[in-house]
């Protein structure tokens, strides 16, 4: 547990970002099946999630040197991952899992795969449906689970209304498979911006495969990866910048930060009273508290949030109630009260093994105290908040 005290701010705070997971699990992901070296950039520390990518890549036999701002990763091409000595441990990471999973698929021998208490309680059917579809043999919807391979050509349904990692798994592990892939994708597609970076990184380094249609045809492809890749930060943590910024009422400069905004954290920033989260759910626990502060509204469009870490619609309900403010969940949802103050818990603050729960919680512990169970699980993402947040005003 960790306790903090309220903490009296007046100085401009200097925040930093760790790099993206999404980016750098998709470049190790590409990396891999290279031929030769990649260089990976990066500012601040990789998240737990990365890590636990990167050892897995490592027992398939992927060579990563890392350094303290630059990873170098020496690929084993197409096909030409090993069979791993003992269970690939994902940690925390769904986007490990999946992406490992599908990889997997493309290799002979049966590789078994397990994770954390959190990632166990995690649906994994949607993408092993499709790949028992297409041939593979998978003991489980959850981990830990073996997949026994090879994967083999044809057509199958991928439901997109839960997460578009399955999708993103097939083609990233595509390389490594014999032949091509027919995917009908479902209406209502969510995270789609994370399918779209995943067919960009892959178009960058060499694959044919485009996202154009609802019917999409992937086929193997030989990568070849830049020399030198630059990671940028976690913008979805952005956020908690901007909920610390109003609590504190202290300008929060975010180090190396472009200014871009994504559509959910320009109306937030705006303070629109309407957040649509179908494409930006992982921003939905400190959008919430930032609302209560301010005008408050209707989140929106998050129903996928269900199945994340925790069930984030209901989790932060509970949590900014820990705080003393008013939400109501909705199906796909929270409604949340404007013009709320934050009052110190009177207990111990669950986090559910959630980063996103913890570092929300965390934040508006800054504000009015209070004692924090489990801050460590933020490190799955950046294992420098618990240290910056203890940092303030010293």
């Amino acid at each position: 547990m960790l306790t903090l005290e309220p903490m009296d701010l007046h100085d401009p705070i200097d925040w930093t970002l760790p790099p993206s997971k999404s980016h750098m699990i998709r470049w190790l992901a590409l990396a891999a099946q290279a031929e030769g070296e990649t260089v990976l950039s990066f500012d601040g520390e990789p998240g737990e999630d990365i890590l636990s990518m990167a050892e897995c890549l490592r027992q398939l036999g992927v060579g990563i040197d890392q350094s303290a701002s630059q990873w170098s990763v020496t690929g084993v091409g197409a096909g030409g991952f090993s069979e791993p000595e003992g269970v690939l441990d994902c940690g925390n990471s769904g986007t490990a899992v999946r992406f490992l999973t599908a990889i997997a698929a493309g290799i002979e021998s049966e590789v078994m795969l397990d994770g954390d208490a959190s990632l166990r309680r995690r649906d994994l059917s949607t993408l092993n449906s499709a790949l028992r579809e297409l041939g593979c043999k998978i003991s489980s919807d959850a981990v830990p689970l073996s997949v026994k391979g090879p994967i083999s050509t044809g057509g199958t349904h991928l439901d997109m209304r839960s997460s578009s990692q399955p999708l993103s798994a097939l083609l990233l592990a595509s390389p490594g498979y014999s032949g091509p892939l027919h995917l009908g994708l479902s209406e209502g597609s969510v995270s789609r911006g994370y399918s779209r970076l995943s067919f960009k990184l892959a178009e960058l380094c060499g694959s044919p495969n485009r996202l154009d249609s609802d019917i999409v045809i992937i086929e193997p492809w030989r990568v070849s990866t830049p020399v030198a890749v630059g990671i940028p930060d976690e913008t979805s943590l952005l956020p908690m910048a901007m909920l610390m910024s109003e609590l504190h009422c202290v300008e929060v400069g975010v180090r190396g930060w472009d200014n871009e905004l994504t559509p959910a954290l320009m109306a937030l920033s705006e303070q629109a009273s309407e957040l649509d989260l179908r494409d930006e759910s992982d921003v939905i626990t400190p959008a919430a508290a930032l609302l209560a502060l301010v005008r408050g509204g209707r989140i929106t469009d998050a129903a996928h949030s269900r199945g994340k870490e925790s069930d984030r619609i209901l989790r932060t309900v509970e949590m900014l109630a820990a705080f003393g403010m008013a939400s109501n969940a909705t199906d796909d949802g929270i409604e949340i009260s404007g013009g709320q103050v934050p009052a110190r818990p009177e207990s111990p603050v669950e986090t559910h093994g959630d980063h996103r729960i913890a570092m929300t919680a965390m934040v508006l512990a800054s504000k009015v105290g209070g004692t924090i169970v489990n801050p460590e699980v933020s490190a799955v993402t950046d294992p420098e908040f618990i240290e910056r947040m203890t940092g303030l005003g010293k």
